[in-house]
């Protein structure tokens, strides 16, 4: 069976150019209006879907999958997302500021020598133009345990502000095999939890390709709170806060997305 290409979306030089400088120079610009930048003249343009579900006024926190590959970055997805939300509110804030990897991981040798820096002053950079929240690698080796502290108390104190920041997580941390969900790391269901506190409702939104015209595509679903109960053991909060995202978010992919979540998110469609 023939299959349809993935597309490489690219942007012009002059488009991106503007961005570029401000990211290299550190000037703080807003992360919706370089987004619609770089989306001009993307090819197939990306789409945004129910859109509606996006709060105009009231505060909410973004969960999303992660959503990239050869040809299409992650920032794809982020630069739809962050001009959809920013079209769609009525009042300030507009842009969301998204939570990112502090820099890439690397095994012992060059790459750890000389690209793991790169890469770690280079999205510094982004975080300071775009107020970017930015975390240690999520790895299993726990060579970065602990690190992320500051980062998250930075992160939850920006929800208790007035008016509360709109932030943006990809809890899963990492794209799935083949493009499908993943299981988020330990602790990924607590944080969500510190930045919710039970008032604060999520919005889910999936990201994927269009199966027939492989258009990229950003889906929101209706806003929803965080259902754990605080008497559980923590291991089990932490698990049914990710699981509730995780499922919430599969429900607005492609059943070939669904992942190892897929017997739950089929359960929720069936019932």
């Amino acid at each position: 069976m023939k299959t349809t290409p993935l597309p490489c979306y690219t942007y012009s030089v002059p488009r991106f150019l503007i961005p570029a400088l401000r990211v290299l120079f550190g000037i703080r610009s807003s992360i919706s209006r370089d987004a619609a930048l770089l989306l001009k003249g993307a090819h197939p343009a990306p789409r945004a879907l129910n859109v509606h579900h996006i709060p105009p006024t009231s505060p909410f926190l973004l969960v999303v999958n992660h959503y990239d590959h050869p040809g299409l970055g992650a920032w794809w997805g982020v630069a739809t997302i962050a001009a959809a939300i920013a079209a769609q509110r009525t009042r300030e804030p507009r842009d969301i500021r998204f939570m990112m990897t502090r820099e890439w991981w690397y095994p012992p040798g060059l790459g750890r020598l000389v690209k793991q820096p790169l890469t770690r002053w280079f999205f510094g950079k982004i975080s300071k133009t775009y107020g970017m929240i930015l975390l240690p690698p999520v790895l299993g080796n726990n060579e970065f345990r602990g690190e992320g502290t500051l980062a998250i108390r930075g992160a939850v104190a920006l929800t208790r502000g007035d008016p509360p920041a709109l932030l943006g997580v990809a809890p899963e941390g990492k794209t799935g095999d083949n493009l499908t969900l993943c299981q988020p790391p330990i602790g990924a269901g607590l944080f969500l939890l510190l930045l919710t506190r039970d008032t604060i409702p999520v919005l889910p939104c999936g990201i994927f390709e269009d199966d027939n015209t492989r258009t990229l595509t950003v889906n929101f679903g209706a806003p929803f709170q965080l259902n754990v109960p605080r008497r559980l053991p923590k291991a089990e909060r932490d698990g049914q806060a990710a699981r509730q995202a995780m499922v919430h978010i599969g429900a607005l992919l492609p059943e070939r997305m669904w992942g190892v979540y897929y017997e739950e998110i089929k359960a929720l469609f069936n019932s």
